[in-house]
């Protein structure tokens, strides 16, 4: 199964549509290009899995198998908002290595990491993080989407 199959299993048709024309709008913005070409790319880059364009609110994206905790010490993350700048990420850490002193979370991060274990307000990294995940749920609201459309607010949070 192709990226854009899972990604249209995930949320429809009519949401992806909304969110790869979100994601045109932004580049052909951005780069002065058409929108011919800005759709190409931006459909081959969600092909390819690429975070970039397809890392939204709602998503869960799990560590890559060929990767160990060395690597990328959260097994799974979620992403409460995107950002121009990256993505506000909630940890989900199922790993049976877990720690016990994280109130139930199951963080398996290292001691400096720990303050950033914050189920709430989350943290914030590029979405170049996510190329150590591989997504593996969507669920936005109909209502949310475009999310890329919340391209532009430079990695400030919505009250």
């Amino acid at each position: 199964m192709s990226m854009l199959a899972f990604l249209e299993e995930q949320i429809g048709g009519q949401a992806l549509g909304d969110h790869l024309t979100a994601a045109v709008n932004n580049l052909t913005q951005r780069e002065q290009i058409t929108r011919a070409e800005a759709y190409q790319r931006i459909t081959e880059l969600a092909d390819a899995g690429d975070p970039a364009v397809i890392a939204a609110t709602r998503q869960t994206w799990v560590r890559r198998a060929d990767l160990g905790p060395e690597e990328a010490p959260v097994r799974r993350l979620y992403i409460l908002e995107r950002t121009d700048t990256g993505v506000f990420v909630a940890y989900v850490d199922i790993d049976a290595a877990a720690d016990v002193q994280d109130y139930g979370y199951a963080c398996a991060l290292p001691d400096k990491d720990l303050q950033l274990n914050d189920h709430s307000e989350g943290a914030e990294f590029g979405v170049d993080l996510l190329e150590l995940y591989e997504l593996e749920n969507w669920e936005p609201f109909e209502f949310l989407l475009p999310t890329v459309g919340t391209l532009g607010n430079e990695g400030e949070r919505k009250s």
